[in-house]
């Protein structure tokens, strides 16, 4: 008895074009890998666009695809249509599955809006900018963008974006421990000067005071008839050259170990600060502080505290003037202080550039930048001085 052919099971149409229509994909991602496609048709919403790939020549490809930094080429809307080895590692993903993704979705989603701008920006020139790829693992990646437009034909036209991403994970681990290590050298510093305050202020101070009080006793012991005038009053220049050793001791004791930087606010810091000036000096301080700054720790607060201080003494020895506004307050995230006057003025670029003319002013800027800080200094002679400082600061929590 003939045997019955058993039934095949009939597959659907669709699940057949589809399989055809990813054999058929894999086939040109294979293609454009091996540099064997010299253009492509891409269709968007105004019709079908013809994205080239006649500038990308063996040699260039060859570097590209082997050097360090990730490289990805975009057409205008963001979309991937080409990446190297390296882009894809930093996403943790082949490239061949990055092809058609989205650029922006490569990016935190706080981080998009920075990137649509300077995208939406970049020339021929190119823009740059940091952000952080993150990876279908969850690994993330600080790196600098360096965005660029590609621009065929005599018409100009815009037929595509390149970008280089430059892994800066390194870059930011130095300076992390770049800030560390300064911060350690602003502790040590300040145990120290807290070391000679207290010297001062328990040693050298108070023999100043038994030397004092033992001339005291003996001026009144002494009779005055048996002892010439000029012995009196050598005795009393002695009394008055103790005080004012006193006084400066005293002086000297409290600028070197503010108490106030204990446990306040840099504002506190600098209402004190503005008092002793004025006290020390006759310098008058306008202060307007917009920001507390409550949340930065001691080592940040004591530098910021001697780089004010030592630039309310420039004012005082150059600017010719007694007023000073300083100005403390939050711009765009980042923290700022501006120290500003009226006075003559100078040439700051001549100045900065003379080591022994701005030794004080290029000491504060190295210490503040170890730190993450900036400083600026804008100043022409007869228009005063300003100068900025930028320092990272976190959000006070509540």
């Amino acid at each position: 008895m003939p045997k019955r052919n058993q039934a095949q099971p009939q597959v659907p149409e669709e699940s057949v074009e589809l399989k055809n229509r990813l054999e058929e994909t894999e086939e040109t991602l294979r293609a454009i890998r091996q540099y064997m496609v010299d253009a492509f048709v891409v269709t968007r919403e105004n019709g079908e666009q013809v994205v080239t790939l006649n500038d990308a020549d063996f040699p260039y490809r060859t570097m590209v695809e082997s050097m360090n930094e990730g490289a990805a080429t975009l057409i205008p809307d963001g979309t991937i249509f080409y990446c190297n080895p390296r882009f894809g590692e930093m996403i943790e993903q082949n490239c061949e599955k990055l092809v058609g993704v989205r650029f922006q979705d490569l990016l935190p989603v706080e981080e998009r809006a920075a990137f649509e701008e300077i995208f939406a920006q970049a020339g021929r020139n190119g823009l740059r900018g940091k952000f952080t790829l993150q990876g279908i693992n969850g690994k993330r990646t600080p790196v600098q963008l360096s965005i660029y437009q590609l621009v065929a034909g005599g018409a100009g036209s815009v037929n595509g974006i390149a970008i280089i991403a430059t892994d800066i994970s390194e870059r930011i681990q130095a300076e992390a421990k770049i800030r560390s290590l300064a911060s350690k050298l602003t502790l040590v510093e300040q145990e120290e000067r807290h070391r000679i305050s207290q010297v001062l202020h328990d040693d050298l101070q108070q023999r100043l005071f038994a030397i004092k009080a033992q001339l005291s006793f003996l001026n009144g012991f002494t009779d005055k008839d048996q002892v010439p005038a000029s012995a009196y009053l050598e005795l009393d220049q002695i009394q008055t050259s103790l005080s004012e050793t006193i006084a400066i001791t005293r002086n000297l004791s409290i600028d070197l170990n503010p108490v106030v930087l204990h446990g306040e606010g840099l504002a506190e810091a600098m209402t004190w600060l503005a008092f002793r000036v004025k006290e020390q000096y006759g310098l008058q301080v306008d202060l307007e502080a917009k920001e507390s700054f409550n949340q930065l720790d001691h080592h940040m607060r004591m530098l910021l505290f001697q780089a004010i201080r030592e630039l309310l003494f420039n004012v005082v020895k150059h600017a010719g003037v007694l007023e000073v506004k300083v100005t403390l307050e939050l711009v765009e995230g980042r923290g700022r202080i501006t120290v500003s006057d009226e006075g003559v003025g100078f040439d700051a670029e001549a100045v900065l550039k003379d080591v022994k003319i701005a030794h004080g002013l290029l000491i504060v800027q190295d210490r503040l930048s170890l730190l993450g800080c900036d400083i600026q200094v804008i100043s022409k002679p007869g228009e005063g001085t300003r100068i900025v400082i930028g320092l990272p600061v976190e959000e006070e929590s509540n």
